[in-house]
């Protein structure tokens, strides 16, 4: 019994060892309680920022929170380039980086720890630190601060990363200075000696501070070098950053839901054109029928359905042909699949409602369309269940509609009358009853102007191109004009303006080139452009 008593006592005390053992190996912050957002602060350093003389063969880290060790590890650089081979250790929430190599005399070195520091929840710093010291008597104290926007929105682009070589530049080699974007898009390059240096964007992606010309992307400023006095300060101004995507959206995979019903699933997110067609043929090519796009998945957008117009019999197998599919950014899809079976199922899918196409307004002679999962082959049953209440008074049906494939149009009588009060009940098969919709009507007297100048253009025969953006990100007006536009029929409401210079032969902005240099084209973007009703709003375009 006694024996049997120490064996269970020393089992529990193996037990707590390696428990205490296990949270003294992994330092973690308390459970329980909300969850914890705030960020980790630098609370010291050793030695302080702006030391000189220093002579040390290491620095630390001191953390308010405990620190995800290979967050730091990524996020740690020295600036220049040094090349030095150092080793990082811990101690609680200190980090302590130790130097293999002595440091060099009488220079400055900077110390960042850039945004992807992260404590154990992964709560981010906001902007990059940064430790300066010197092996000398001073400290270099020249700055150069740059902007970095995302070019579709405007915004800037916390991350994006900027690189700094020191004349004579080596494009080759790495960067002699490295800069992360914080939230605002805000780069700067702090406690730099006088001279002559060039900078731009780079899609650094294996974070080597080298461009790779065959994988990474970079975008110039509107300068290629520039000269900074002893404590001088220099802006480079703002890069606008345009990730162009050329990969087409290719189709993986066709599953047939029932004989009509076709499954597609993409390589990424796709959308269609009211002009978009699938052709189906038979394995030998001979054409056997057309597929009508009837709606992409709101979950999955990698997903689209489409409803064949004769049946796909199973013992046969099939090919497709895609046009006025694309990506987001345009890119045909393609497709690169094997014949697939047809099916025997037959279809049994609802005349479901999917949405309002007209949500967005639409002229007051223009027909309300509304889209459905299915092909509409029983219009009857849709025609005769739609109501149309016009200011209180209800019409059944509706005389004025038809259906189109898997659309169904309301038209107005004549055109929709301004201070009728409209609402659209239409029938959803699924529900077994009618979705009601009230009706956008732009009128006249609700929309408003827009008048867009360019202060300076390049010459009087430049060209610009214009692209007006809703709120939901569609765009409503794509021109192209000399140096001013008015622009008509707009609904009320916050718009993104984007305007830019169209370099001869170019429809798209020229972003520039880094090597050999070529300024980037003029290019400008405004948020929150209002348009009011009634009203003609004034933009002049000043390129900075």
């Amino acid at each position: 019994m006694h024996s049997q008593f120490i064996r269970v006592f020393l089992f529990l005390l193996i037990c707590v060892i390696a428990l205490l053992a296990y949270h003294c190996a992994t330092p973690t912050q308390p459970t329980g309680g909300p969850a914890d957002r705030t960020p980790p602060e630098i609370e010291e350093t050793e030695p302080s920022p702006g030391t000189t003389m220093f002579d040390g063969d290491r620095i630390r880290f001191h953390f308010s929170k405990y620190i995800n060790r290979n967050s730091f590890r990524n996020a740690f650089q020295m600036e220049p380039d040094l090349n030095l081979d150092y080793d990082i250790s811990w101690r609680r929430r200190t980090a302590t980086v130790r130097f293999n190599d002595p440091l060099p005399d009488t220079t400055t070195i900077i110390f960042t720890l850039g945004t992807e520091l992260a404590d154990t929840r992964n709560n981010r710093i906001p902007s990059p630190f940064q430790l300066a010291l010197s092996t000398g008597p001073d400290i270099d104290d020249g700055s150069i601060t740059a902007t970095v926007r995302d070019a579709q929105s405007g915004k800037g682009k916390a991350g994006e990363r900027v690189v700094l070589y020191r004349y004579p530049v080596d494009l080759s080699a790495g960067a002699n200075y490295v800069a992360e974007a914080d939230t605002a898009g805000l780069v700067q390059f702090n406690y730099l000696r006088e001279g002559k240096y060039k900078a731009f964007w780079l899609d650094d992606r294996n974070r080597n501070r080298r461009w790779d010309r065959e994988r990474e992307a970079a975008q110039p400023f509107s300068t290629d070098s520039l000269v900074l006095e002893k404590a001088g300060e220099a802006d480079l101004g703002k890069v606008f950053v345009i990730r162009r995507d050329t990969i087409a959206p290719m189709l993986l995979a066709v599953g047939m839901l029932s004989d009509v019903r076709l499954r597609l699933r993409f390589s990424e997110n796709v959308e269609f054109d009211e002009d978009a067609t699938i052709s189906v043929f038979h394995e030998d090519h001979t054409f056997k029928t057309d597929a009508v796009p009837l709606y992409v998945d709101p979950e999955n957008p990698n997903i689209m359905f489409a409803q064949a117009r004769e049946p796909l019999p199973d013992g046969t197998f099939y090919n497709l042909e895609l046009q006025g599919i694309t990506d987001a950014t345009g890119n045909s899809a393609g497709f690169d699949i094997d014949a697939f079976p047809g099916s025997d199922e037959p279809d049994t899918t609802y005349a479901r409602f999917v949405s309002n196409e007209s949500r967005y307004g639409v002229s007051p002679d223009e027909p309300i369309v509304i889209r459905y999962a299915k092909l509409l082959d029983d219009t009857t049953v849709m025609l005769d269940s739609l109501i149309v209440v016009k200011s209180e008074t209800i019409h059944s049906p509706w005389p004025h509609a038809e259906t189109r494939d898997h659309k169904l149009l309301v038209f107005p009588d004549g055109e929709w009358i301004q201070g009728e009060n409209y609402e659209i009940r239409v029938w959803d098969d699924e529900r077994l009853e009618r979705r009601t919709i009230q009706p956008r009507i732009l009128f006249e007297d609700e929309l408003g102007a827009l008048n867009v100048e360019i202060e300076q253009p390049r010459t009087d025969t430049t060209m610009h191109r214009l692209q007006l953006m809703d709120e939901q990100g569609v765009t409503v007006r794509d021109v192209t004009f000399p140096r001013e536009m008015e622009l008509t029929g707009i609904p009320a409401g916050r718009y993104t303006l984007k305007v830019f210079e169209l370099r001869e032969g170019l429809r798209d902005w020229d972003p520039g080139q880094v090597d050999p240099f070529r300024p980037p084209a003029n290019y400008f973007i405004q948020r929150n452009v209002p348009v009011e009703r009634a009203m003609t709003g004034q933009v002049y375009v000043e390129w900075r």
